[in-house]
């Protein structure tokens, strides 16, 4: 627990600091940059547990920013109804970026993940759809063995702001592998990213392995993915094994100021 004490308390130090200097960086904001991914799946579900919901469900993953600081928001609906399922507003900030090596600092708040809640009214049970808040920081760093395969270091914060019926805190940490444009064809690849993580919340933790895969073809926008995901040894309320498929669309733009 000191440990991650320690690793709490030095993000917040380096994130808050980076990002007010940041701020001066007139050169960071030349090129600006507007990224997503909309992700329509079977199953969602996350390698976190208050952030899963079991049903079919859509994502969209939203970026704008320039060459270090960027905005970046995560909208999840259940696709019953499109029912908000989780919302993550954050920032992230790349301190180092070169051909070897890159680390990046970033923070979500506010974060949301929406849960249905049982309270009385008029004498009457009710189930209320509700959210609950998290701030969350991370940071990610990463070493490229060559311009197709890299491996990297995901730690991740969460805490309850809530005062009653939420998680009080989770502390995630992954070990992951990075194999990009893997080519199969002239025009289709695939890209793998196994991984290895920890994960507690509150007084429970376990340790995972999981694998995400996805098939791109080179002229075409859309690509399918699918993640797996297999306890080693758990006490935490989910399920021991998981698995989606999902189809997803990307885009980018970029925008210069003169």
């Amino acid at each position: 627990m000191k440990l991650f004490t320690t690793i709490k308390k030095t993000l917040f130090i380096l994130i808050t600091t980076f990002l007010s200097v940041n701020a001066q960086d007139k050169d960071s904001y030349k090129t600006l940059f507007f990224t997503g991914n909309i992700n329509l799946t079977n199953n969602g579900f996350s390698f976190i547990p208050l952030f899963s919901l079991g049903k079919p469900a859509t994502t969209a993953n939203l970026s704008i920013g320039g060459k270090r600081l960027s905005f970046d928001s995560q909208l999840r609906f259940d696709l019953d109804g499109m029912r908000p399922w989780s919302f993550l507003f954050g920032w992230s900030y790349r301190l180092i970026q070169n051909k070897k090596f890159n680390v990046r600092l970033g923070s979500f708040f506010p974060a949301y993940a929406f849960n249905n809640l049982e309270y009385t009214r008029k004498s009457k049970n009710i189930n209320v759809l509700t959210p609950q808040r998290y701030f969350i920081w991370n940071t990610f760093m990463s070493y490229n063995i060559s311009n197709k395969i890299n491996v990297g270091v995901y730690y991740l914060n969460g805490r309850g702001l809530e005062k009653i019926d939420q998680t009080k805190s989770g502390n995630f940490i992954s070990f992951r592998l990075f194999a990009n444009r893997i080519n199969i064809s002239k025009s289709i690849n695939i890209n793998l990213n196994p991984e290895f993580y920890f994960l507690k919340i509150d007084n429970n933790d376990g340790l995972y392995l999981a694998n995400t895969f996805s098939l791109h073809h080179l002229k075409i926008p859309v690509f399918f993915s699918s993640t797996i995901n297999k306890a080693i040894n758990s006490n935490l309320n989910a399920k021991a094994f998981d698995w989606n498929i999902g189809l997803n669309y990307k885009f980018r733009s970029s925008f210069k100021k003169i």
